[in-house]
């Protein structure tokens, strides 16, 4: 069985002994006072806990084994309990290859297997050469290969089958046109060496593949301000207190203003202002300051994890690179994929861009921090449609939209939502505040209207030949395409409020990851006959390609069975 690199166990070490340092010097530094241990105790301590985490890491680097043996992945692991697993190769989605900033000085990197079973990683090798990435990665996706001559076999099966279900329910809304070939059914034009032959494959490297798409400069920037991170606002809340010096001369800068200690109209106005008027613009400037704060956190957050991103596509993969402190790669299986989504926020609308993400069974494409899933972070919407129709084939989308009586129920639960704000208001200024302001959030019912419109229009369903296309948010548009072949489930469910308009709403559930934190494709606020009809129209179609699959099986055996009789005959 292989170890780790060398190199690798270098760094465990070093970086355990400077942890159990630290934690040696403080604990000797607190028993000094607290116990009255002697003033040595202190350094001995450091050095006991330095040599105690280093030879533990040790341990753990001499007891980590791995070896690929067909197509299975077995590592080994565990100084006191030893642990044994054996992966699948036909599991595994991905493989993440992660460098920091020291990996990439001493030509090593960490290797991530990201299996089916789940969104947690299955394996991870801290840490391998770049000669041992390429070699794990070419043995991963030659066992991959040798799958796609009975996918092959199942396309046209599938293709027969399903097309006779479709014409049951040719009433459907969306259902018309041929259906379009899949863009992995093609691909097995490359003959690779069998899973055995570690030889062979240690000596192919990956094809550098043609490039899809590459950020520019300008392109990062204009990614980085238009697509406003959820962290920005916490992270600068949270590095506040550590430059509370910058904080409190702002404070005092925009006191100094409100307070009308300079000259001006505006000032001498607010100086004759109410306290209250004062402390209230007081706020919405440093409110504005701390938004323009958290914006700059975004882009720089953005351009960290995004600079220098690429995209190619080699022999049926996807293959990203990018990261400025930590550099990610990988391959995202087109054969894999479960669900293409593109997103479009209000700003990308305006300018006519989107993202496209991908996702594969219990994986969303990198690491964890970063947004689910993206195959291309921002690009004209033609280009990411187009990108979207390469890797899964569907023609144009014509959204039908919610009955008008879903308009109305968004209605009403947006004025039941400003009215309880405005309860709450109206409460805590008679009962704390007492500034008689509370009828500024009455104003909350003025975007009730739009806002209500603005969701029914936002949200449709597409039912065509190959796939179902899912639209709904206006400030976030999403619009998810899952291929009939990747269903899981089908439901339909009813709130009470639901049903008192007649409504109902279709999930279509798949197996990527985003299924298994909530975001599946949904057909909201439909008549309840219609959704009944689209629950029975997936159904079926996910039943005929069971069974389109099967005989795909059984007809790959035949051929098997027939090449190895004429094999030995003629033996």
């Amino acid at each position: 069985m292989n170890r780790l690199h060398p190199r690798s166990a270098v760094l465990r070490v070093a970086r355990a002994a400077l942890q159990g340092g630290f934690f040696g010097f403080f604990g000797g530094s607190l028993g000094t006072g607290m116990l009255g241990l002697p003033a040595f105790a202190v350094p001995l301590l450091g050095l006991f806990g330095a040599l105690a985490f280093s030879g533990y890491a040790l341990a753990r680097y001499l007891r980590f084994r791995y070896e690929l043996d067909g197509d299975t992945l077995t590592v080994e692991s565990g100084v006191f309990a030893r642990q044994s697993r054996q992966i699948p190769l036909g599991r595994v989605q991905n493989l993440d290859v992660e460098q920091n900033i020291l990996n990439r000085l001493l030509g090593l990197a960490i290797v991530r297997f990201e299996t089916a079973g789940g969104s947690a990683t299955e394996a991870t090798l801290d840490a391998v050469d770049e000669a041992e990435v390429r070699r794990l990665r070419n043995y991963v996706r030659t066992h991959d290969r040798d799958d796609d001559e009975t996918a092959a076999a199942h396309s046209d099966a599938v293709s027969e089958t399903a097309t006779a279900v479709r014409s049951a329910h040719a009433d459907l809304p969306g259902v018309t046109g041929p259906t379009p070939a899949r863009a992995g059914d093609a691909q097995t034009a490359n003959e690779f060496a069998e899973p055995g032959s570690t030889s062979e494959v240690e000596d192919r490297d990956q094809p550098d593949g043609s490039l899809l798409f590459a950020f520019d400069q300008r392109e990062l920037l204009t990614y980085a301000l238009v697509s406003v991170r959820p962290a920005a606002p916490v992270l600068t809340l949270a590095s506040l207190p550590l430059g509370m010096d910058i904080v409190w001369a702002v404070l005092r800068f925009n006191a100094t203003l409100v307070g009308a200690s300079l000259n001006g109209p505006v000032v001498r106005w607010l100086a004759s202002s109410p306290e209250a008027t004062r402390l209230g613009i007081f706020a919405a400037v440093s409110l504005v300051q701390f938004l323009l704060l958290a914006l700059v956190v975004s882009v720089a957050l953005t351009v960290v994890e995004y600079y220098g991103f690429q995209l190619t596509q080699a022999d049926g993969d996807l293959r990203y690179e990018r990261g400025l402190l930590r550099r990610y790669s990988g391959n995202i299986p087109l054969e894999k994929v479960q669900t293409v989504t593109i997103r479009e926020n209000v700003l990308m609308r305006r300018f006519g861009y989107a993202t496209l993400a991908v996702e594969t069974a219990g994986y969303s494409g990198g690491n964890q921090q970063s947004t689910q899933g993206v195959a291309v972070p921002l690009a004209p919407r033609e280009e990411v449609y187009e990108l979207a129709r390469d890797i899964e084939p569907f023609g144009d989308l014509d959204f039908d939209r919610s009955p008008k009586r879903a308009r109305r129920r968004y209605l009403a639960r947006f004025s039941l939502a400003a009215a309880g704000l405005t309860a709450v208001a109206y409460a805590v200024d008679s009962l704390v505040l007492g500034t008689g302001y509370w009828w500024l959030t009455a104003l909350l019912f003025l975007p009730v209207v739009p806002a209500a419109h603005l969701r029914w229009r936002h949200r449709g369903y597409d039912l065509s030949e190959s796939v179902l296309a899912t639209r709904s948010g206006f400030w976030r548009r999403t619009t998810r395409i899952v291929p009939y072949y990747r269903l899981q489930t089908v439901f339909v469910t009813r709130s009470p409020f639901q049903r008192r308009r007649d409504l109902a709403t279709v999930g279509a559930d798949t197996a990527s990851s985003s299924s298994l934190l909530g975001g599946i494709a949904r057909v909201y606020d439909i008549d309840e006959d219609t959704a009944s009809q689209l629950r029975d129209a997936l159904r079926e179609r996910l039943r005929a390609d069971i069974a389109a699959r099967r005989a795909g099986r059984e007809r790959s055996e035949r051929r098997q069975s027939g090449d190895a009789s004429e094999r030995s005959s003629e033996a």
